[in-house]
């Protein structure tokens, strides 16, 4: 009887250490910027460099260091978005803006991971939910891109085609346009497309710019 006894508590406890482990599973911690960022304005007036050495811990687990000594001028998101949706060295977007040039200079890693950890360091420092989605749509899908290809597939929506046209591309810097951009920004406020819905739609307009310029 005390051995049956020993055996439930085991199994409740069982239980609710699955239960606490599945809901650790289930969360989404937020990344952690590291270091303070301190940045010296350089004499042209808009680059800024770097002090002392800065980093940002995604959320999941992934280091993205800024070394001392680097020189960023917000190019990475379009001038275009800056008046709009905020400059890059202002307000909740200076860290973020600042992983997110330095990286594209370097193109030391993937450009995909690149423009994501964007929005992860937004979402770190508590930027709006449909802001920070709407600036990460710009720079996924007018900022720079490289090492990547470019599909010619124009049937918008359905199956991938069998035998598509693939450019490969080293580096592209998309043209802005007010018309994607608008309809991106619908299709995200519209609230019936997942993030990475909007992300199909914005690599079909730009595999539409880039083949058309063929």
């Amino acid at each position: 009887m005390a051995m049956m006894k020993v055996s439930s508590r085991v199994q409740r406890a069982l239980a609710l250490l699955l239960f606490v482990c599945a809901g650790s599973a289930n969360a989404q911690p937020h990344g952690r910027f590291e270091g303070e960022l301190i940045l010296k304005v350089l004499p042209d007036g808009r680059t800024m460099e770097l002090v002392k050495p800065f980093d940002y811990l995604d959320s999941h687990g992934v280091e993205w260091p800024v070394p001392a000594g680097t020189r960023v001028d917000g190019a990475s998101i379009p001038a275009a978005f800056w008046s709009l949706l905020g400059a890059p060295f202002t307000g909740k977007f200076r860290e973020a803006s600042v992983v997110h040039d330095y990286y594209c200079q370097t193109k030391s890693r993937h450009w995909k991971a690149v423009h994501k950890v964007f929005f992860d360091g937004m979402t770190a420092r508590g930027v709006d939910g449909i802001q920070s989605k709407l600036m990460y749509l710009a720079v996924y899908r007018f900022g720079p891109r490289w090492n990547f290809d470019a599909d010619a597939c124009f049937c918008k929506g359905c199956p991938v085609c069998a035998n598509p046209v693939v450019k490969r591309i080293k580096h592209y810097k998309p043209k802005y346009s007010a018309a994607d951009f608008d309809e991106l920004r619908k299709k995200l406020e519209a609230g019936s497309f997942s993030l990475e819905q909007l992300e199909d739609a914005a690599d079909y307009q730009l595999n539409t710019e880039i083949f058309a310029r063929r």
